[in-house]
């Protein structure tokens, strides 16, 4: 039996967006998933289509591509000298470590966000500062500073500036060849070893990601196929030289990292820096990393010196020496830590068809659930009532344990109790009402003890939400 092969190998033309990178068979004026007119731009692209025939039967097609040398392959097993432990890069600030795992790791690339002003540029000049103390030379690549502006600002928090190589470059392909310089020229006065074990650049600092751009494409620097393509050469880059890469991104005015979700897809974490601007407390957060958890919370304070650790978070959340209605204290986890912080409500009739709910620093559906217990367990007309909770101090609370105080809180400024501030409330509540008992609890009452509170409500001493009435 004959089998015979066909290649087939036609031209195809496409329009492609040069704002967000889709691909369209047809030409639009207004591109159908951006929104952007006129973007979309006439390729022609070669496909190569292979049928095969056997017996008179079509096979499976193949493509084929002009591929270079086949991909090597090699044990998983590493040396014991390669773990990833001891490659850690400690970065000087325990907080931030923590919420990386340990440090940074070679080969990383760390996609940071935040809020504009926030204080992600003060964190990454204090981070540099401490790591060229360690590692030497770092580089800090900026498209939105001149250098004698980072200077200035280097000098005011007190960050030695001498060991810091900057560049304003915009093009993304320039500073990657001046990159590459670099890391050749101290190569090559050190024979017998390879580049990437003897870079003294270990790290780079990209402030910031929509600021970049590349000349391959025509669309304005902070498009989506701009930041797409950017980010691919530098993680490109940091692989190939085994450096670790910080990168800064924008968020959008819902509160995401702007561009598309492929972006996060690249990256090996993504971190996000967070605070309310009338105060002075940041949280950093890890959305993602493959090299450590992302259940850690990083707590830092914002001075004029610049960014410090907050080692005892509670206290900036916490408040113990006033009494009024509508207010009770709860401890949260955040990661291995544990979190004390004052929960506020505010109950008052309301003149609306539907009440109110706002949420601040808790989930609003879960609050709307606890709201929904309090109704049907302890007979309260929540439904005549406009509802605002507030975690104090800007702290958002996911764990299910506040949901005691929470309850506490709100049955407290319905009715007019003052509860105690030296009371604590633990515990998840469920929808049948019954508070749940917590594995951590000897932990929380150790600490709770230590910060003065006297008495702690929980699932061991409170086994239905109904025994709030009593307390």
């Amino acid at each position: 039996m004959r089998c015979e092969r066909i290649f087939l190998v036609k031209s195809q033309t496409s329009f492609v967006c040069s704002n967000c990178g889709n691909v369209f068979a047809s030409w639009y004026g207004k591109c159908p998933e951006c929104g952007e007119w006129k973007t979309l731009r006439e390729v022609e692209s070669l496909k190569s289509k292979v049928e095969s025939k056997e017996s008179g039967r079509r096979g499976r097609g193949e493509l084929f591509s002009a591929a270079g040398e086949p991909a090597q392959f090699a044990s998983l097993k590493q040396s014991p000298n390669s773990k990833l432990q001891s490659a850690r890069i400690v970065t000087g600030f325990g907080e931030v470590d923590r919420v990386l795992g340990g440090g940074f790791v070679s080969d990383e690339v760390v996609l940071i966000a935040g809020e504009p002003g926030v204080g992600k540029s003060t964190l990454l000049l204090g981070i540099l500062g401490k790591l060229t103390e360690s590692i030497g030379q770092v580089v800090y690549v900026s498209s939105e500073e001149e250098g004698r502006q980072l200077e200035h600002r280097a000098e005011r928090l007190h960050v030695p500036a001498d060991k810091i190589l900057f560049s304003s470059e915009k093009n993304i392909d320039n500073v990657l060849k001046g990159l590459d310089e670099l890391i050749s020229n101290h190569a090559s006065r050190i024979s017998g070893h390879e580049s990437r074990v003897t870079s003294q650049i270990k790290l780079v600092v990209f402030d910031s990601l929509q600021g970049l751009y590349t000349s391959d494409h025509d669309s304005l620097p902070g498009s989506l196929a701009q930041s797409k393509e950017v980010l691919m050469r530098i993680v490109n880059f940091t692989k190939e030289k085994g450096i670790v890469s910080l990168v800064v991104g924008h968020i959008t005015k819902e509160g995401d990292i702007a561009g598309p979700k492929f972006l996060e897809h690249m990256v090996d974490c993504v971190l996000f820096m967070e605070g309310e601007r009338v105060t002075n407390i940041r949280m950093l957060r890890a959305f993602k990393n493959r090299f450590g958890p992302t259940d850690e919370v990083g707590f830092f304070e914002i001075k004029e010196t610049g960014i410090h650790e907050v080692p005892n978070p509670s206290q900036y959340f916490l408040d113990l020496e006033h009494e009024a209605v509508g207010k009770a204290s709860i401890a949260v986890r955040q990661g291995v830590r544990i979190i004390f912080a004052t929960v506020e409500t505010l109950v008052v009739t309301t003149s609306l068809p539907y009440p109110k709910r706002v949420a601040k620093g808790i989930d609003s559906k879960r609050l709307e659930l606890i709201l929904a217990i309090l109704k049907k367990y302890l007979r309260l007309s929540v439904d005549s009532y406009d509802v605002y909770v507030n975690v104090s101090g800007g702290l958002t609370v996911s764990d299910t344990l506040a949901d005691l105080g929470v309850a506490a809180a709100i049955y407290s400024s319905l009715t007019g109790t003052v509860l105690n501030s030296r009371e604590l409330y633990v515990g998840e509540v469920g929808l049948l009402g019954t508070v749940r008992k917590t594995n951590i609890f000897a932990t929380i009452q150790k600490e709770a003890q230590r910060l003065g509170f006297v008495t702690i409500h929980s699932g061991a001493s409170i086994n239905h939400i109904s025994g709030v009435k009593k307390k």
